[in-house]
């Protein structure tokens, strides 16, 4: 059964889509069965994989909505790795669901035939703590939370641990904050080195910062317009490596 993993923060622009899409792609190059699920109204997971979100016959909001239908809407990457997709009919669905019963679970109940297809699915929260995020942390096993490595997104990081904190004590007692993964750490400025030190000053122990550290960089822009994943874009860029030595962390079970 696989291994159902949110990539949450309600700040916006902190590297989700950028983390969801490279540790997907690099758990793949290691023989992984891994799933994509676009969470995220703005469908940046579904063109940074090579798709046009307005071109869809079907999205994740058609089998939200009908609680089925996922195999038949999946859809293969540009790189060969499996995503549901969304477009900008997701935003509906918050409004839609919100009288729907068990709400909250409606994306557990689409993910559930799928779970033995694949070893690893990798959910792409949008950035809000709204319904659509709640489905994502109720259905996981874990959520990798990317931070960038600057002071209003390390503020962030408290909102989103309560809010985890309180999705494992009404609804998902299973659910682990895998860590705190530093994006976007620019190695030209000493704000980023002093972000980072507070970061793990004030979260560790009880939550872990990751040593895999995602240097910022102009490839990563370049890859995500030319639908590629980094690792394979830019297989040497530092931010390769953080997302191929993550995705071997999570194979062994380290994090």
């Amino acid at each position: 059964m696989s291994r159902i993993i949110s990539i949450a923060n309600h700040k916006g622009g902190v590297g989700k889509t950028t983390t969801t899409l490279n540790l997907a792609a690099a758990l793949s190059s290691m023989g992984r069965r891994v799933l994509m699920v676009d969470l995220d109204p703005q469908a940046g997971l579904t063109i940074a994989s090579g798709l046009e979100p307005d071109a869809l016959e079907r999205s994740i909001y058609d089998v939200l909505r009908r609680g089925e239908g996922a195999v038949d809407t999946i859809v293969r990457s540009s790189f060969g790795v499996d995503l549901l997709p969304a477009n900008i009919d997701l935003a509906l669905a918050e409004l839609e669901l919100v009288s729907a019963i068990a709400r909250e679970r409606r994306l557990a109940a689409v993910l559930a035939p799928l779970r033995d297809a694949y070893d690893d699915i990798l959910i792409d929260c949008q950035p809000s703590l709204g319904l659509l995020t709640l489905n994502a942390l109720a259905t996981s096993d874990g959520v990798l939370i990317p931070v960038a490595c600057e002071y209003l997104a390390l503020r962030a990081v408290r909102g989103i641990l309560l809010y985890v904190a309180k999705v494992r004590g009404q609804m998902n007692s299973q659910l682990r904050v895998l860590g705190l993964l530093p994006t976007m750490f620019d190695r030209r400025t000493r704000h980023a080195a002093t972000t980072l030190s507070q970061l793990k000053k004030e979260f560790e122990p009880k939550v872990k910062v990751l040593n895999h550290v995602v240097y910022r960089s102009i490839r990563f822009a370049e890859s995500t317009a030319k639908g590629v994943p980094i690792i394979e874009y830019a297989k040497a860029l530092p931010g390769a490596d953080a997302y191929r030595n993550l995705a071997r962390d999570l194979i062994a079970g380290k994090l």
